[in-house]
């Protein structure tokens, strides 16, 4: 199974069922033309063949059916077209499968067999009916218009559908390649991101770390000195008592600086 430009640019464009139904939709309506086509075009087949036209008919709409399975098998819809082209019928599904095939994933060289052997038929086909027509007199021109209109056709039924078919498959591809690079892009962004989030806090981290051992370090400076002041106190209440009140209000200079320290690292904390 293949997939082709028209595959996915219906993915992208709504939701999965309706990209479905409207592919599914543009493959029958594409079927339908082509089996009227053929069933059109098998009238004068079966004329020219000697055969009921009935049977010219119902082998037409057989044919111009296969168009139906383009998606899936873009090879056998061409070797159909390839084949019913001595009918002369088959056109719709001969631009369409080489289309098909052109954009599908296939190696380049099936799809420039497939191309070369459709051109060639469709240009023996032509020469035949070009000097069928010049010889019932419908075209009153020189033996140069033969070669002239079967290349011209030929090339016009065959060469823009797979130009076209390998424009769009390279436009896929080159959007797909687009869409992972940046998907890569953008998972490489997420996990620098989720790095660099990381640092951060490992950073905040050994900071607030840093400063509650600094705040450590500073209120026990401060409570040593509360407690060597607070036991100088004690020896000389008796004795000094206005040295007493001096190491006094010292402690309590010490404690209340000791708790705005403390205060402005909880703070910064």
């Amino acid at each position: 199974m293949t997939t082709t430009g028209e595959d996915h640019s219906a993915a992208r464009t709504g939701p999965w069922w309706w990209a479905r139904w409207r592919s599914a939709g543009l493959d029958v309506a594409l079927a339908a033309a082509s089996a009227a086509e053929c069933a059109l075009e098998g009238v004068r087949f079966g004329r020219d063949a000697g055969i009921p036209t009935a049977a010219g008919v119902g082998f037409g709409l057989l044919a111009g059916s296969a168009l139906l399975l383009r998606r899936k098998w873009p090879i056998a819809v061409v070797l159909v077209s390839i084949a019913i082209t001595p009918a002369q019928m088959g056109y719709l599904m001969g631009i369409a499968g080489l289309y098909t095939l052109a954009a599908s994933e296939l190696p380049r060289r099936i799809i420039a067999s497939l191309a070369g052997m459709s051109l060639v038929g469709m240009l023996i086909v032509m020469l035949v009916r070009v000097r069928q027509d010049m010889a019932r007199g419908d075209f009153a021109l020189g033996d140069w218009f033969i070669p002239f209109a079967s290349i011209t056709t030929a090339l016009g039924l065959t060469a823009p559908p797979v130009l076209l078919g390998l424009y769009v498959g390279a436009r896929r591809r080159l959007m797909e390649s687009l869409r992972e690079r940046a998907d890569s892009l953008e998972r490489e962004l997420q996990l620098l991101a989720e790095r660099a989030e990381e640092r951060a806090q490992w950073a905040r981290n050994e900071e607030r770390t840093r400063i509650a051992r600094e705040m450590h370090d500073v209120v026990a400076h401060r409570v040593s000195l509360m407690v060597v002041h607070a036991a100088a106190l004690q020896a000389v209440a008796r004795k000094d008592p206005e040295k007493a009140v001096r190491n006094a209000a010292l402690v309590g200079d010490m404690g209340r600086q000791a708790l705005t320290e403390l205060r402005e690292m909880l703070g910064v904390l």
